[in-house]
Formats: structure tokens, sequence, C-alpha cells
């Protein structure tokens, strides 16, 4: 016993002589300029020298959305460095760590009276319990000139408020939002030199009003990984209606040392229009989906493969049919922390819903066709990986192949022989909705610099092709789709003070086809710059500045609806704790 005593307390004095001596070495080498090398082990799952940031989504740009640009305002100090004096050691200078607060205000105000008002409280019940409330606003009071010479009104607003709220405990958490959002616009698309027009007086304008509830839950050493459902509605002031539930359990179990997982789906659709001028039907699809997979793992590669099983009720017309997707993420380690091929193969079934619809383009008509979209394949293959420590890169190509896909396309006018009589939707100026197959070859790339934490900067590239068939209706053309999109994004900590952030975005040429005269038009591409300052006055209080379209003029994502023109808006950011 004695001897095994003795053996214990050697062993522990050998270990705290090595942490000494490894401290002592880590502080010379600190101080000295030294280099420490750390060797661990390599991990397939992490892959974070590979990343290149995500391509953003453009969203089409229309007068009613810009494209977001938000820049970080809440600016960490970064940690001072500093070199020791001749003939004796010093120590580290200690930072005051930054401060973060719960919740924050903003509110800008910019020409063609255009305002930003943003809130987000949240309130701690307890250590486990919080409650979030959400606000967001924006409008505008319009005065494009092309539209004012035609008498016309294009103010549009979009506000949108959501509570929710949260618990958590040692097994489980769970979570549940309701909110609502009212989206405004008017139908000021009315073709220049038409010789025909709604007046000045007319009332052009359309809404949605969507109101929804949500909650989800999460569970820990469970086979029931996650539950989400969602419920929505949504209606216009021109008597459409739509209703939406969907419910995705997740499942997650280990078989054999494998990782398993199940994920399942219940989408409920249905909607109605009621407007005596378009025959849009009523419609009801219900879709049932499981989605089985396996994660595998090597010294070099990870995958994850799986498929995905979908049952379509047309409820409406009685049918029912079974798709199958595959469902395939795989990467392979080429050269070490240099580059990396990957793959995705996947495809699945798009509920197209009214609520989609009106979010991505205001200008429809009162009334639309609702089906949705079998993306048969859509795959992805390329490389990416890290040309030195701050360049990344990435390039790919892709191929989808979509049944049944929607396309914007422009009504013609169907007014009366007396104006007096016609309704504002029917001057040429709103969207209608055709289905036809696509086919699209993608070829792309990205590449992202990251020099120090204050800059950042990301180019992503692609270039699209189409081949559009069973859309005869429309001549079989890619209504509105882009033929090229690059966006130049970037993001600078000049002080601690002064932050910068860029967004430079090229849209190609779009081809837009016309209903009443079976013709189509080429819109021409652009280019929009836009600019975020922000100063930070105090830990509470930013202020900052906003350029958007300065470059791009009164260009037309969408054809015969110019955009505004350069837009300045300012304003200031006020955070703060209960």
């Amino acid at each position: 016993m004695k001897k095994s005593r003795i053996y214990t307390i050697f062993a522990m004095a050998c270990a705290v002589c090595s942490v000494a001596v490894a401290q002592e070495n880590e502080e010379e080498n600190e101080l000295n300029g030294g280099t420490i090398t750390v060797v661990k082990p390599y991990d397939p799952t992490i892959s974070d020298a590979f990343k290149v940031k995500s391509v953003p989504a453009i969203n089409d740009t229309t007068q009613v959305k810009k494209k977001p640009v938000t820049y970080s305002i809440f600016s960490v100090p970064v940690a001072s460095t500093f070199t020791p004096a001749k003939g004796k050691l010093s120590t580290r200078k200690k930072t005051a760590p930054a401060k973060y607060f719960d919740n924050y205000a903003r509110l800008g105000v910019g020409n063609y009276v255009n305002v930003l008002a943003e809130f987000t409280g949240n309130f701690e019940i307890d250590k486990d319990t919080d409650v979030g409330v959400f606000l967001n606003h924006f409008s505008s009071q319009g005065g494009i000139n092309e539209v004012e010479d035609l008498g016309l009104n294009d103010a549009f607003s979009d506000t949108s408020l959501d509570i929710s709220y949260g618990k958590r405990n040692r097994g489980y958490s769970w979570g549940i939002t309701a909110g609502g959002r009212f989206q405004s616009a008017n139908w000021y698309g009315v073709p220049q030199g038409a010789g025909f027009s709604p007046g000045e007086d007319a009332d052009i304008g359309t809404n949605y009003l969507t109101a929804g509830i949500g909650g989800k839950a999460r569970f820990f050493d469970s086979a029931i990984e996650t539950i989400e459902l969602q419920l929505f509605n949504t209606g216009s002031n021109y008597d459409a209606g739509e209703t939406q539930i969907t419910l995705r359990p997740e499942f997650g179990f280990d078989i054999m040392d494998e990782e398993i997982g199940l994920g399942a789906t219940v989408d409920y659709l249905t909607g109605a229009f009621d407007n005596e001028d378009f025959l849009s039907a009523d419609y009801s699809y219900l879709n049932l989906g499981v989605n089985p997979s396996i994660n595998l793992y090597g010294d070099r590669f990870k995958a994850e493969l799986g498929a995905g099983i979908n049952y379509l009720s047309d409820l409406e017309n009685s049918e029912g049919q079974v798709y199958i997707y595959p469902d395939i993420n795989a990467s392979y380690i080429l050269v070490d922390e240099k580059v990396m091929a990957y793959t995705t193969i996947g495809g699945g079934l798009d509920m197209n819903s009214l609520r989609g619809f009106a979010d991505e383009n205001m200008f429809i008509a009162p009334a639309v066709v609702v089906a949705p979209t079998n993306r048969q394949l859509d795959s992805q293959l390329g490389i990416k990986g890290k040309l030195s420590e701050r360049f990344g890169y990435k390039v790919f190509g892709g191929y989808r192949l979509e049944e049944n896909r929607f396309f914007y396309t422009k009504n013609g006018p169907s007014f009366p022989l007396d104006l007096s009589l016609a309704q504002p939707y029917q001057f040429a100026n709103t969207f209608g909705i055709s289905y036809g197959d696509l086919n699209t070859f993608t070829f792309g790339g990205a590449l992202s610099v990251d020099l120090n934490s204050q800059f950042n900067l990301t180019l992503n590239a692609a270039s699209l092709s189409y081949d559009v068939t069973n859309g005869d209706s429309f001549n079989n053309v890619a209504s509105q789709l882009p033929s090229f999109t690059a966006d130049l994004i970037g993001n600078y900590d000049i002080t601690e003070k002064w932050n910068v952030g860029a967004t430079l975005y090229y849209v190609g040429e779009r081809d837009v086809f016309t209903n009443d005269i079976a013709s189509t038009t080429t819109l021409d591409s652009f280019l929009d710059l836009n600019l975020d300052v922000n100063y930070k006055i105090n830990p509470k209080i930013t202020a900052f500045l906003r350029g958007h379209n300065l470059t791009g003029g009164n260009y037309q994502y969408y054809l015969d609806v110019p955009v505004q023109n350069l837009q300045i808006l300012g304003g200031a950011v006020y955070k703060f704790d209960f």
C-alpha cells in the first residue's frame, strides 16, 4: 500500500511539472514570436477548411422589395497585441468584453418617403423560458418618374409582426410562434406608350394578409429528434383565400454503429379564387412523404445516402401519384486542406402556393393557377477548398429537371370599351402564371477572401441555360428567368466604430412572354450597387446610412415595372436591455 501511494505521488508530481513546463514554453513562444503547431486527428465531419460562403439567394428586385443588404452593427473589439519591453517580460493587456444587448430598435427614413422600422425584444421569464417580439416594416410613398407620367401610384408597404414563446429543460426544448404579415402594392406596370391607363384617380392597389402559427420541439437522447407544425392562412382584397398546414417530424437512431435518419412530411394545401374575370380553378392537394437516409464515414470521405418518397393527392380531381427522388450528399478529400470534391443529387415535390407567389411577385393577377412542381432531379457536382489560409473557392456544374414548373407571363389588356367599367388589373399591368417542363444547366463558382476578422469579400457567379417543353401556351419561353447572375458582397470593419458593407449584383437578360399578342420581349441586364455605412456612437446607439440602387437606374426586373432609382436612407439603431 505504501509503495502504491509513493507511485501515485510521484506520478502527480510528474504531471504538475509537465504542465508547468508546457505553460512556460507556451508563454515564451508567445512573447518571442514563436509558433505553436497543434496537430489533431482528421475528423471528416469538420469541413471548415473547405467552406466558401454560401451563395446568397438573389431575390427578384422590384419597386416593392429591394434586395436586402444588412450588415452587422454589433462590432466586436479585437484583442490588442503588444511588443514586450526589452529586459523584462510584459503581460497581455486585458480588453473589456464586448457588450451585447437582448433588444434593439431601428428607424430609418429616406427619399421616395421610404420608411424602415424594426424592433426585436426578448423577455426572459426565468432561466429556461423566454418570450420574443419581432416587428418589421418597410414602406414607400413612391414617386418613380415613368409611373407619375402615367398618373399612377407606385406606393407599397410590407409589415410583419411575430410573437414567440420558448421553453427549455433537460430532456427537450420547444417553442411556438404566432404572427401576421400585411403586404400592399399597386399594379402600376402599364406598358409605356400603350395609349391606355386606369386614370389618375383609379385605385389600382392589391394587398395580401397572412396569419400563421407554428411550433417546433427538439428532443435530446431520443429517437424523435424534432417535430415541427405550421399553419398559414392567406387572403387578398380580391377574395382569394388559401390555407396550408404542414407537419414535419424527424427521427434519428443508430443501427449496427450506423447513423440512420428518417424524415416525414404531411402537407395539406387548399385555396380558392372568387373573381369572375379569371377561370382559375379551386385547388386542394395533400402531400405525404418520407425521407430515409444513412450516414457513412471514411478516412477521406463523408456520404449521406437517402431517398424521398412522396404521394401527392389532387383532392379536387380525385387523382393521386407516387414520386421517388434520390437524396445523396457526398464529399471526398482529394488534397488535404486544398481540394475537396462534392456532389449533391436530389429532388422533391415543391408545393407552390399563393403565399409564395405573392411574396416573390406582388404584381400577379387576382387569380392564378396554383399547382405543385415535380423537381425530378436537382444535381450539382463540383470542387471546393482553399487556395491559401485567406482564400477559399468553389467551382460547380449543375443540372435540374422540373416537371410542371411555373413561369411568370405578362397579361395583355382586357378592359371593356367603356373604360369606366374596367377593373384595375385589366390594363396589361399584371402577371399570370403558366406551367411547363424545364431543364436547367448551370455552371458557376465562388471565391471568398477573409484577410482578417475585419474584412471579408465573397464573389458568386452562375451562368444558366434553359430548355422548356410542354409550354406551348407561352411558346416554350423561359419567361422571367435570367441567363447570368453574379454578386459581390463585402464587409469591412474600419475601426471599432466604423463599419462599411457593400453588395454589387448583376442580373443578365431575361425573356418575357406576353400572353395576348404571343410575343417575347427581352429585358436588359442591370448592375445594382448597394452600400451600408454604420457608425457606432456608443455601445447602445449606432447611426447608419444606406444607399440602394446606386448604379442601376430605373431598370426593370419584371416587364413594364420600373424600380426606384437611387435611394438614400438614414437612421439609427438603439440597443438595450430591459
